[in-house]
């Protein structure tokens, strides 16, 4: 009888950690919808190698900072506007959302898309523009001299 117990509280325990597991892992799926582009790396987007395995330096910015109570992704401006990998390019301009103007259900934003996650993975970066300092006369001197 007291076999059948304890038997019966461990089948008990069994299936609530593997429904609770079940649910972490569909609560963690569902963050690919709240950023944009993130079905085309899937679960690399915020991971090194997948789903649970460790995050990468996108995944670790989000979950420090762009988590909302809900453990939802607060993708925006602010989120889009980081180079979280630090490769020179927004975390934005690798998603295709340079302003970070996309919203969950949105279609994703046309083009080339890099990933934030990874600072060999980037998108061409632009030539800079030209300061007034460029452009003054003393810089157009000093371009004939040298």
């Amino acid at each position: 009888m007291i076999a059948m117990k304890k038997t019966g509280v461990l089948l008990v325990a069994a299936f609530l950690l593997v429904g609770l597991a079940a649910e972490e892992a569909e609560a963690r799926g569902k963050r690919m919808t709240q950023i944009p582009n993130s079905s085309i790396a899937g679960c690399n987007t915020c991971h090194t190698s997948g789903g649970g395995t460790p995050r990468n330096s996108f995944g670790l910015e989000i979950e420090a900072n762009f988590l909302n109570a809900d453990g939802d992704v607060v993708w925006g401006p602010e989120l889009a506007a980081l180079d979280s990998d630090g490769d020179g390019a927004s975390n934005g301009a690798e998603l295709g959302d340079p302003d970070g103007a996309w919203l969950a259900g949105d279609a994703d934003p046309e083009g080339d898309i890099f990933d934030p996650g990874d600072p060999d993975s980037t998108p061409p970066l632009s030539e800079p523009v030209p300061t007034a300092v460029a452009k003054s006369s003393w810089a157009l001197i000093k371009s004939l001299i040298y």
